[in-house]
């Protein structure tokens, strides 16, 4: 719906009931979109930035949120309430993914629905009594990205788009300004008479000679080059011997002194201290428990505290990175709770590293895993979730906070794992997986 902007704007259902609104206030547009019921209720809204939420539409229930957004990024949540994606709109660092994983379309009702782009493409489409009517929800697209979604002018129920191409010239635009070139018409004056470039005779008279001077004369130039060349490699070649020489008879007499054409006083020979590091110490890991032990450990652990262990098999690689990073987020914790003045046992997370360098494994034996690192999280002596990933498809353990808060949620709701959990197990060659 494309109009000029009024003071307010009202669209209706087919019952008669209000559907949409939307206000201008101070050129700033807010979007209101309500349900076919008596009476209406509010059901999404959207203020000139791109904040605003969706309901789900459970008209037996209360409308539990579905999709939340804010100036920083959103929340896709289940209709029990649980957190399906959490997403940030600007990225954090380079490295990690932002925004939503796909492009999502929320059907609300069957007059609503609600596509999920990105901050600056949030659609609302509304079937009223005088057809479809389709809303831009999103923030102000102020940032000029150079890609061609910048350019995308309309888009259908069928998720077709229509791009601008105002900065690109067709072909015809290009044979007008042909056209409108004063050699052009030489040009088709050329090609109408069928004249031709001159060309050179069979005797290439017309040509200026070579002669074998000219030639010998480049070649001598360029001999005298090359030799200028080698004689300064030769003797750059001389002074680093020399230099050679005089250092080892330093070595031999502690006493002696080097001249390398600076005065000491003035210069000092030394090394400047920006030229170099100190090498830092890593962080110290976090609690480390064999993998013989951790179940007894986590069995005779608090009720009220999660349990994060990290399960490494003590390599170089993946898992020597992934230990040093695990020791910089127990680090910056540890720092973060002393701040606030509380007590490392009385923490809601607690972070532990588990030894699986001794083979036979018994933890990968135990939930039938064969990848490291591995993550696991007890509650009270309760699994409640193992994975290697955080938060759906993420390896980077800067997302490993937002993991815990979610396995948090769970655990207080009383969702864990059956016991006995364990990953798709082989049986055989022939017969493949069994679901154990």
């Amino acid at each position: 719906m494309s109009t000029a902007p009024k003071q307010t704007t009202i669209l209706k259902y087919p019952s008669g009931r209000i559907g949409v609104c939307i206000n201008y206030v101070s050129a700033a547009k807010y979007s209101y979109f309500y349900t076919d019921t008596t009476p209406s209720i509010l059901i999404a809204s959207f203020d000139p930035l791109g904040v605003g939420f969706v309901n789900h539409n459970n008209p037996n229930k209360a409308y539990p949120p579905w999709f939340t957004c804010s100036k920083k990024g959103g929340i896709m949540s289940e209709v029990n309430g649980d957190v399906k994606e959490r997403f940030d709109w600007a990225p954090k660092r380079p490295s990690v993914k932002f925004g939503i994983s796909k492009p999502t379309l929320l059907r609300i009702s069957p007059s609503l629905q609600f596509m999920v782009t990105a901050k600056y493409d949030l659609k609302m489409t509304f079937r009223g009594s005088d057809g479809f009517h389709e809303f831009e929800c999103g923030a102000p697209n102020t940032i000029v990205t150079g890609t061609y979604l910048d350019k995308i002018t309309h888009r259908s129920l069928t998720n077709h788009i229509t791009i601008s191409l105002s900065n690109y010239t067709t072909l015809r635009d290009q044979q007008t300004m042909l056209a409108q070139n004063p050699a052009a018409a030489n040009m088709k004056m050329a090609q109408e008479y069928g004249w031709t470039l001159p060309r050179a005779s069979a005797s290439a008279a017309e040509l200026i000679p070579i002669t074998d001077g000219d030639l010998r004369e480049d070649i001598t130039g360029q001999n005298d080059r090359i030799k200028l060349l080698n004689d300064f490699r030769t003797s750059v070649g001389r002074n680093v011997v020399t230099l050679k020489t005089t250092l080892r008879e330093t070595a031999k007499d502690p006493t002696a002194s080097i001249n390398l054409g600076v005065t000491l006083t003035d210069r000092p020979l030394s090394v400047a201290s920006a030229t170099y590091t100190r090498a830092v110490p890593p962080p110290p890991l976090p609690e480390v428990i064999s993998n013989r032990n951790l179940m007894k450990c986590m069995a005779s652990a608090k009720s009220d505290q999660l349990q994060v262990v990290c399960c490494s098999d003590r390599g170089a690689g993946e898992c020597r990175t992934t230990e040093k990073a695990f020791a910089r987020l127990h680090r910056a914790t540890n720092a973060t709770i002393k701040k606030i003045g509380v007590s490392p046992d009385q923490h809601t997370s607690k972070l532990i590293l588990a030894d699986c360098s001794r083979q036979p494994d018994c933890l990968a034996k135990r939930f039938s895993f064969n990848v490291y690192p591995m993550y696991i999280y007890f509650y009270g002596g309760k699994l409640v979730a193992i994975s290697n990933r955080f938060c759906g498809n993420s390896s980077e353990i800067e997302d490993l906070p937002q993991e815990i808060e979610r396995c948090l949620g769970r655990a207080k709701k009383n969702l864990f794992l059956p016991e006995g959990f364990k990953f798709l197990e082989p049986m055989s060659k022939d017969n493949g997986y069994k679901d154990v």
